[in-house]
């Protein structure tokens, strides 16, 4: 009974690990970059200098204001996101039906930055959270695979609950390959079981509203921060308010009452000027604020406490995003978000390898290998060509953020179409190399590309630039090793 009941899950595990991650390495993959969503920003537009202090001038309030009042008469919707140390810019943002983007002031004149126009690392995060699809169909899908994950991961741990120590006891790297590629899999799953589930949990848990209709069970966010919804039609004209008052004393009331220094939300209405705690200030995501008059700055009301129900959202939220992380512990989600995506991949391997003798030549085994190739491999590529894009495509082109995007999914669905094709006419292994080959190239040539660009000095928050050039390095070192390997005669 209990052989039968290993056999069925066997098969359960095989086939919703397989299928459900197909999209799950994609939101794995971009999750583990919206990590560093800040720093990839920041090294998308090398303009911005990251030396500036985080202290405000009043002068620099005035100028956002000023920014601000301009586009809401153009029908724009902007907050101000203010200067922390993880991102010493004052920024006015709008969302844009995808991405929070906007204006980069310096904090001590107001002078705004001449930016290039470009998605920055809030493309991963919306491609994370919902496969760039919206909340309508898309996050809905993605919270659907975090309970594939879930299905996965229990099916799992219960398959190989009884053989597990000895497993990781003779680990066997340079084993035959099937069994090498198991233990790859074991031990990816292992050591970074507790994280895998625990993401998995919570973001599930975060967006279950959009799967169960009883949405009482589950408290949503505050809606007072800008929503993720659609930007407004064009020739829209919102309502606006009266002339904003000054903002630097309300912005030092606030903050007291908030005790939170720095790294603050500000947003608008027609009547209120509402200033938000920082993300930044702790593991609860609290949507703590305080409210000011847009007519004459005078207190409305402060919001400092939230019911046991929210609260508990909130922590689960905040866990999830860490955006109160310091460095040291976004590197360990980092480096778990690697983990979990290998777990993927890895099995993805296994799956192919034990189905490949007997159903090697049929339709579904090509298709199933031509798809592994098109997830595992070419959106490696097409992320590294977001990057060159980004450094490749003249500054002052129009609607150059568009045209960053569009060659993303251009590069991506090209190698998608190579490796379909290949892999369907036999020749799969050819689609494997040559990929490899093109993810090495253009993972080792990006710290090349990025100095012969000559954005910016690596004096000035070289720290960024030289972190994601090393990063694309090793990933293309690693396609490198791959190649070599599957190129022996025993692979």
């Amino acid at each position: 009974m209990r052989e039968t009941l290993r056999v069925r899950l066997g098969w359960l595990h095989s086939w919703v690990g397989f299928l459900a991650g197909l999209l799950l390495v994609l939101v794995f993959a971009s999750g583990t970059l919206a990590v560093f969503d800040t720093e990839i920003t920041q090294w998308m537009q090398p303009e911005v200098p990251l030396t500036q202090t985080t202290l405000l001038s009043p002068t620099a309030l005035q100028a956002a204001a000023e920014t601000i009042q301009t586009e809401e008469e153009q029908g724009v919707s902007a907050f101000l996101s203010l200067p922390s140390h993880r991102d010493p810019i004052l920024r006015v943002l709008h969302y844009d039906g995808h991405e929070f983007i906007g204006a980069a002031l310096n904090s001590t004149t107001g002078a705004a930055f001449p930016t290039r126009d470009t998605a920055g690392g809030q493309f991963f995060y919306n491609f994370h959270f919902s496969l760039r699809g919206g909340t309508q169909p898309g996050a809905q899908i993605v919270t659907f695979l975090g309970l594939c994950l879930l299905v996965a991961l229990g099916s799992g741990i219960i398959i190989h609950l009884k053989a597990l120590w000895p497993d990781l006891v003779l680990f066997r790297p340079f084993g035959p390959r099937p069994r090498a590629w198991v233990d790859a899999h074991l031990i990816a799953g292992v050591l970074f079981l507790p994280f895998i589930l625990f993401m998995g949990y919570t973001g599930t848990a975060i967006h279950a509203r959009l799967l169960i209709p009883a949405q009482s069970f589950f408290p949503s966010h505050n809606t007072a921060l800008p929503k993720k919804e659609k930007a407004p039609p064009k020739g829209h004209v919102l309502q606006t308010g009266p002339l904003l008052p000054p903002l630097a004393p309300l912005l030092a009331q606030a903050r007291a009452t908030l005790h939170s220094p720095d790294g603050n939300l500000v947003l608008f209405t027609p009547d209120e000027v509402r200033i938000f705690k920082s993300d930044a200030f702790g593991p609860f995501l609290t949507r703590d604020h305080v409210d000011f008059s847009r007519k004459d700055g005078r207190l409305l009301r402060s919001v400092t406490h939230s019911p046991p129900a929210a609260a508990t959202m909130q922590l689960v939220r905040g866990l999830h995003y860490a955006r109160y992380a310091p460095l040291s512990l976004r590197w360990l989600y980092f480096l778990s978000g690697l983990a979990a995506t290998a777990l993927a991949a890895s099995g993805f391997v296994v799956f192919l390898m034990k189905r490949r003798r007997s159903s090697g030549e049929q339709m579904f085994f090509r298709l199933a290998e031509g798809l592994t190739i098109t997830t595992l491999i070419s959106f490696p590529i097409a992320i590294l060509g977001f990057f060159w894009a980004n450094r490749c495509l003249p500054v002052a082109l129009h609607d150059r953020m568009a045209c960053e995007i569009t060659l993303f999914f251009a590069a991506w669905a090209l190698c998608a179409a190579h490796a379909l094709t290949l892999s369907l006419t036999r020749h799969a292994t050819s689609g494997w190399q040559q990929q490899l080959g093109l993810l090495a190239g253009a993972g080792c040539a990006l710290p090349l590309l990025d100095y012969l660009s000559g954005t910016h000095p690596w004096s000035h928050g070289g720290g960024v630039f030289i972190t994601t050039d090393a990063l694309g390095f090793t990933t293309g070192l690693i396609a490198l090793w791959a190649l070599l390997k599957l190129r022996e005669p025993t692979a």
